[in-house]
């Protein structure tokens, strides 16, 4: 398209309808104007059709070094001998093949020039020749209905084509498509049926619909069937900064007149008022009580470019949410980037928090417990099998792993919630091996003490002895892993979401929270009211789970009891 503008360009520079030109792809475009601001780019059909080769040199003679310069492909001995007869006899002249041959005498060089014209390929019919020798110097020439053009090859010949059929590939127009009922795209079949029509009939279909151009006040619109105002053909492109369509004819209209009077007076900017669709205190379009739009008039400043564009500007109050408001009366913790209420985050990301926490621990204990139970109870290759799987999870990467899934999950664009579901499954299963191997060695421990053995001794099924005494003596150890671990799962998953590899915002964790203020030092000094509360909320939480294990410790441990 750049090159099409720049032969556009080219044509009304040089005052013409139609130019010809060689695109860089060695095909023939011709650039055509239907009418004021519309043009179109066409391709022509080439087909070769032969060579000509008028007389030409073929060959350059040294008769003292006795060799021959050919001029193009190097023809037979018998050639050869034709001409060294002929410089032996004094001839000027010397047939051979039926060609006629001439030769020069200049510094002992002999230049053999053939005096013939040769033509290879297609007769279209006789008197061709003549039409082809008489169009050398590139003109196109007709024979019988057809067209046909000569063109140099810069080695002593020349190809001839023969010119088809003329077809269509672009239509460009400087007009510009207004619609009247915004917003609207109008389709390519439309436009380019419409551009046609603008020079030619003034008619057209498209959509399946019929269309008419009509000139009104110098201006051109498009009516449908009807007769009503479809479009309006501009030469100002006017739209909103976000290049959307949804600005109403009367404004463009007193745009362009504003545009045009600020070109001949040579002014850089200039006003006007216009009414605007009124907005409330939340930003909200107005409406009358019938339902049509509430307007209100606006002044609009226009600004010209050196580029030759147009910016237009218009002050409008634009009511903006409450983002990182100070703690204050209405808001005791403040607001953060979201204008979303910090105390009100920090008690559902206390939530979200404590869940990790209690679904994480419980997946290990249960699956500690159960494995671990399994491998000192009996012991032998099943306490030799399960040892390997819990040294085969002590040897997992952790960290590693979770950046891994981190960047699947930000790939795969999950959901927050279900992130979070996948990250203490995770979390669960990585961390069941410390649980696994307590419980194992306080099983083996109190296997082998004297109540145990009495217990079996007395004929005490295995069920009872696991849960009525084992069990029970193990929950300490239980409880006080359980009470850490709630600790330490809150600290991973508020450094995971800390590091952007697990919650994702807008959820809300304490992790999270830390997050959204860590992304420069100058944010994390001026935003301390939002950070420092949510990480002495997960120290405090920390503390406190730590005390309340000490305390279920000393109420549960049978040994207490004595």
């Amino acid at each position: 398209m750049n090159r099409f503008h720049s032969y556009i360009v080219e044509l009304e520079a040089e005052g013409l309808m139609e130019k010809t030109v060689t695109g860089s792809d060695g095909a023939e475009y011709i650039i055509t104007k239907l009418g004021d601001r519309v043009y179109t780019l066409s391709t022509a059909q080439i087909l070769p059709v032969g060579q000509y080769r008028p007389s030409t040199r073929v060959a350059v003679y040294d008769r003292f070094l006795n060799t021959f310069e050919w001029m193009g492909e190097a023809l037979p001995d018998a050639f050869k001998e034709a001409v060294l007869e002929g410089i032996a006899d004094g001839v000027a002249e010397f047939e051979f093949q039926g060609i006629s041959y001439s030769m020069a005498l200049a510094r002992n060089k002999y230049t053999i020039t053939r005096m013939e014209s040769e033509y290879s390929g297609d007769l279209p019919g006789d008197g061709f020749i003549t039409a082809v020798e008489g169009s050398l110097n590139g003109e196109d020439f007709k024979f019988e209905g057809k067209t046909y053009r000569v063109t140099d090859t810069g080695s002593g010949s020349f190809n001839v084509s023969e010119i088809g059929g003329v077809s269509e590939a672009l239509i460009a127009s400087t007009y510009v498509f207004n619609a009247f009922d915004v917003p609207r795209e109008f389709s390519v079949e439309f436009r380019v049926n419409a551009l046609f029509a603008i020079h030619g009939e003034n008619e057209f279909t498209a959509d399946g619909a019929s269309y008419t151009v009509v000139t009104r006040g110098g201006d051109l619109f498009i009516t449908d069937g009807s007769g009503n105002d479809v479009a309006e053909l501009g030469i100002y492109s006017i739209r909103r900064y976000s290049g959307q369509d949804t600005l109403s004819i009367e404004f463009k209209e007193t745009a362009r007149l504003v545009f045009e009077e600020m070109q001949r007076s040579n002014s850089i900017t200039a006003e006007f008022v216009f009414a605007i669709h009124e907005i409330d205190d939340s930003g909200n379009f107005l409406y009358n009580e019938d339902g049509s739009p509430k307007y209100a008039d606006a002044e609009i400043t226009v600004t010209r470019k050196h580029t030759g564009e147009f910016v237009m500007t218009c002050e409008q109050i634009t009511y903006l949410i409450d983002i990182y408001g100070p703690p204050g009366r209405e808001h005791l913790f403040g607001t953060d980037a979201d204008g979303m209420d910090i105390l009100a985050r920090m008690m559902y990301g206390g939530r979200v928090s404590l869940m990790v926490g209690f679904v994480v621990v419980f997946l290990e204990i249960v699956l500690g417990v159960i494995m671990g139970g399994i491998s000192g109870f009996f012991g032998g290759w099943v306490d030799t099998l399960i040892m390997r799987i819990v040294d085969v999870f002590y040897c997992i990467p952790t960290y590693p792993i979770l950046i891994i899934l981190g960047a699947l999950f930000d790939k795969m664009k999950m959901d927050p919630y279900q992130r979070l579901q996948w990250m203490m499954i995770t979390l669960g299963l990585l961390g069941w091996a410390t649980v696994a191997r307590l419980v194992r060695g306080q099983i083996l421990s109190l296997r082998e003490q004297e109540f145990m053995i009495a217990q079996e001794a007395t004929g005490m099924r295995t069920r009872r002895r696991i849960f009525r005494h084992l069990v029970p003596n193990v929950m300490p150890q239980l409880i006080v892993v359980a009470t850490m671990g709630v600790g330490s799962v809150i600290i991973y998953e508020s450094t995971l979401s800390f590091l952007g590899l697990g919650v994702k915002h807008p959820f809300a964790t304490w992790g999270t929270m830390i997050h959204s203020v860590t992304s420069s030092v100058e944010s994390m000094i001026k935003y301390t009211y939002i950070w420092i509360p949510v990480g002495l909320l997960i120290c405090l939480t920390v503390i406190a789970f730590n005390f309340t294990g000490d305390g279920l410790r000393d109420a549960f441990d049978p040994k207490m009891k004595r």
